[in-house]
């Protein structure tokens, strides 16, 4: 069986402030299943795995779907992703994601929405985003992006004060039902 972790546990072990040999004894793992995790290297025991997020203070979510639905790319990676690299890198994982699902096509790439975790902020950006691709695509949304993920204090994603008034005017329909504010061109890619 061949799986992928999600699982930003160096990034993790690292704002504690331990060393792999102090978070290993901590976990009761040997440093060296420690590396291979932290590696994202698939020959580690859910056991082993389960004990290094206890340790970490993580609760450990299983996810199991057939390698076709769970690609690289897909809103759950993405949501993975940006979890292990923390919240600034959305900027650079949506847009991968925007970029794949353009090319292929492919709605198994929206199918599944972001963990339960997941920033809400990020995942009603990603809902909105998901929804506007598919009217974009003259595609059905998937059931989970098209539920409201309003949020309380309206997010402006560019972040410039001075271009709230046009974010406000040009942003589309699918972000601004989540109170999320971007220019015309936030999808637009080179």
């Amino acid at each position: 069986m061949k799986y992928q972790l999600f699982f930003p546990l160096r990034h993790i072990r690292k704002k504690l402030g331990l060393s792999e040999r102090a978070f290993a004894a901590t976990a009761k793992i040997s440093r060296r299943c420690l590396r291979q995790m932290e590696q994202s290297n698939a020959n580690i025991t859910i056991n082993s795995f389960c004990t290094a997020a206890q340790a970490a203070g993580r609760n450990v979510n299983v996810l199991v779907a057939p390698e076709q639905i769970l690609p690289e790319f897909s809103t759950v990676a993405t949501a993975f992703k940006v979890e292990r690299d923390g919240f600034d890198s959305w900027k650079i994982h949506f847009m991968e994601l925007i970029d794949e699902f353009r090319r292929t096509m492919d709605p198994r790439l929206i199918l599944l929405p972001p963990p339960a975790r997941f920033d809400r902020r990020l995942t009603a950006l990603l809902a909105s985003l998901v929804r506007h691709l598919c009217l974009e695509q003259q595609m059905t949304a998937p059931e989970w992006s098209v539920r409201r993920y309003f949020l309380e204090q309206p997010w402006f994603v560019a972040g410039v004060q001075s271009l709230k008034a046009s974010a406000i005017v040009e942003s589309p329909l699918a972000f601004r039902n989540n109170n999320i504010y971007v220019h015309s061109n936030f999808t637009a890619r080179v």
